[in-house]
């Protein structure tokens, strides 16, 4: 059994830095390190290999010091090593990166591919996905578990999802994303890394190894690039509280809230013009579903493409997977939908496989909107990476806004530096792609007295092997999809102590009306759901008010709450330097949560709840 490691070199985003009289990010002498999911495919497929028999070969693309990248997976294990590297690979996006590994990985057969969720330089988690689009293989992404019985397979796995998981079982060869829990993190030791550094097992590939096309790497395969970076100012008020007395401390801090003039709330947006037909300015939003029916971010995306079809002047198109109930359609119509189209599939085909895939991207390909918009949720990455690689189409993933320039592109708005820095992402080709984050858009007031078209189109299954859905698995306690809608949240870091302190906070949530989150550390440990993650590798929430508890506030939790109304921290740390989140929060209070947080409560729950006062 042959399995394919793709690691990637990133920076430790805690070092970087940026100056806003320059408006320069500041890299220099920020260290590298190999990217944390990539590591955990790594050791997981150095298990399998053993497990089964067969060898582990490392991937990785980027300049001469990626090689250390190499080295690290040949010490935790991997047989071999390629290493592509070439000036004509630089700059390249996840598509023209996804395109020069799958050409290297074209040059023999694997039976297994495995990659990280996704990169922390990145959050897109694109390459996967794509990769497995263009080698025209099964993919299956966020695996928190995988079982190979033989080195034929099937595989079976684990997936996790914002409800909870599913099981999947999927034929060889194939293409994983591991996630969290996959297995134990682990590193090599010392005497390892310098055996490996020793070790002639790294092949360099250049890019006329892999194709006499040069241009189809690099800046000039890459559909999207970076404009200009826009640097945000913070706007937290930064008052930081030390008072010995808790109950003088929550009043200070009430004073201060209540005399802060509220963040404004957007009015949900009455009557649009209908636009009818003209395909080529239409905006097409794919939605989601739940448990309990259409997804909130559906209704946030149509909301969005509204806004954009003022410009456009096309029609806005929601897109379905599967049959559901006549009222989702009247639901769509009545927030903002001109017409629906449903992907009328068995419930046996995931939404993320091939036959699914090849439906859309050929509907898409058909009718040639303006923009394809999709959620930035565990389907919708998955969903729209394979798109994107089927029709070469550039795809910015994990959005937090959408605007139209004076050219008539479509341009993308990613946070980077905990949303001191938003990058402008331009594309070459259309349809414009893009998934946007849950609960940062606002969705129309619904007119329920509109009605739109509805098309069907069938979708046959993929003659080519795909994953099978075996089981679906919804954690009722979970409260992810609960998190994304919450005006009030109470925000769960490792200064809580340990889980046995959980019951405390969330007493003090109810008494607000707030719902529990957690930062990734608190996930990795178990003592609340992956569900509940806020941050750069989980959910972006806007609550009106976000109290962190015990939170060091490092950037990967930061992302996530950048939109949130008011931020109240509650830390022992006075140091700005060991306690980032008192520069990121506009109340902060230095003392243990325990003795101040329930007096807070008590203070802040007739402003949040004045009914029950």
């Amino acid at each position: 059994m042959r399995i394919a490691v793709c690691v990637k070199q990133v920076p430790v985003l805690s070092r970087i830095t940026f100056d806003y009289e320059s408006k320069t990010i500041v890299r220099e002498g920020v260290p590298l390190e190999v990217n944390s999911f990539d590591l955990l495919a790594v050791d997981r497929a150095v298990q399998l290999a053993k497990q089964v028999g067969g060898e582990v070969v490392a991937y990785t693309m980027g300049p001469p010091q990626a090689r250390d990248a190499l080295v690290q997976c040949l010490a935790m294990g991997a047989d071999r090593a390629v290493h592509l590297t070439d000036r004509a690979m630089a700059g390249s996006d996840t598509l023209a990166t996804a395109r020069s590994l799958s050409l290297a990985l074209d040059r023999e057969a694997h039976d297994l591919v495995l990659c990280g969720r996704h990169s922390t330089d990145a959050e897109t988690g694109q390459v996967g996905p794509e990769l497995a689009q263009l080698l025209g293989l099964p993919y299956v992404g966020n695996v928190r578990r995988l079982d190979c019985p033989s080195e034929e397979g099937p595989i079976r796995v684990e997936r996790e999802t914002d409800e909870g998981h599913e099981v999947i079982e999927c034929p060889l060869p194939t293409v994983v994303s591991v996630t969290e829990g996959i297995t134990p993190e682990r590193f090599p030791s010392r005497q390892n890394m310098l055996a490996a550094r020793e070790a002639p097992a790294i092949e360099d590939l250049g890019a006329r190894d892999l194709s006499a096309d040069e241009s189809l790497f690099g800046a000039a395969g890459s559909p999207t690039s970076v404009s200009e970076i826009r640097f945000v100012a913070s706007q937290r008020a930064g008052v930081v509280i030390e008072e010995e007395d808790p109950q003088e401390a929550a009043r200070k801090l009430v004073q201060a809230f209540s005399e802060r003039p509220p963040a404004p709330i957007q009015a949900p947006r009455t009557g649009w013009e209908r636009y009818e037909g003209g395909h080529g300015a239409a905006l097409w939003v794919v939605g989601e579903r739940v448990a309990s029916g259409l997804r909130a971010t559906t209704f946030e995306i149509l909301g969005k493409a509204r806004d954009l079809a003022d410009m456009t002047r096309g029609e806005v198109v929601a897109v379905l997977t599967g049959a559901g109930p006549a009222e989702e359609v009247r639901e769509l119509a009545a927030h903002g939908a001109d017409r629906v189209i449903v992907l009328a599939a068995a419930e046996s085909l995931h939404p993320a496989g091939l036959a699914c895939v090849s439906a859309l991207a050929g509907a898409v390909r058909e009718h040639s909107p303006y923009a394809v918009l999709f959620p930035s949720t565990a389907n919708g990455r998955d969903v729209a990476s394979r798109v994107a690689a089927a029709l070469s189409l550039g795809l910015t993933g994990d959005c937090i806004d959408l605007e139209i320039d004076g050219s008539g592109g479509l341009v993308q708005l990613k946070p980077a530096l905990g949303g001191n820095v938003v990058a402008p992402i331009l594309s070459n080709t259309r349809p414009y792609m893009a998934t946007l984050r849950p609960g940062l858009l606002s969705p129309v007031a619904p007119d329920r007295s509109l009605e739109a078209p509805v098309e069907v189109v069938d979708v046959d299954e993929s003659p080519a092997p795909d994953m099978r859905l075996l089981e679906v698995h919804r954690e009722s306690d979970a409260g992810g999809l609960a998190l994304e809608r919450a005006p009030v949240v109470v925000g769960v870091g490792m200064g809580v102590g340990g889980p046995e302190k959980l019951p405390v906070v969330r007493s003090v949530a109810h008494r607000l009306g707030a719902e529990v989150a957690a930062t990734r550390n608190v996930a990795d440990a178990g003592w609340l759901p992956r569900q509940l993650q806020v941050g750069l590798t989980g959910k972006a929430i806007a609550p009106r008010l976000y109290i962190a508890v015990g939170i060091r506030g490092d950037f990967n939790h930061m992302v996530g709450i950048q939109k949130a109304g008011t931020i109240i921290a509650i830390n022992t740390n006075p140091n700005p330097r060991r306690s980032p989140i008192l520069q990121g929060a506009d109340f902060s209070i230095v003392g243990d949560w325990e003795t101040y947080l329930p007096p807070l409560a008590d203070a802040l729950g007739p402003l949040l709840l004045p009914d029950r006062s």
